[in-house]
C-alpha cells in the first residue's frame, strides 16, 4: 500500500466520507488552497495536491475562480 493509499484510508475512516468529498469540501466548498487544506487535514501538501488531481477537481476550482473574478469585475463596474 502506498503512502497516498494509506492517507486516503485514514482520512475516509476519520471523516466517514469518500476522499473526493473530503477534498472537494475544502478545496471547492471552503475555497482553500492546497497548503491550507492540507494543514486542516493534517496531511502533507503534496498528498492534498495528489488527491485534487485524482479527483479531477482542478476544473471545478478554475470555474470557481472564474466566477469570482467575473463577480468582482461586475461589482467594480457597478461602482462607477
Amino acid at each position: 500500500m502506498t503512502d497516498f493509499e494509506e492517507l486516503k484510508a485514514q482520512l475516509e475512516a476519520k471523516h466517514q466520507k469518500e476522499i473526493g468529498s473530503i477534498i472537494s469540501d475544502l478545496y471547492i466548498g471552503k475555497d482553500l488552497g492546497p497548503a491550507v487544506g492540507a494543514k486542516e487535514l493534517g496531511i502533507p501538501r503534496r498528498a492534498f495536491v495528489y488527491f485534487v488531481q485524482q479527483c479531477g477537481l482542478q476544473s471545478a476550482k478554475y470555474e470557481l475562480i472564474k466566477k469570482k473574478a467575473l463577480s468582482s469585475i461586475s461589482l467594480a463596474a457597478a461602482a462607477f
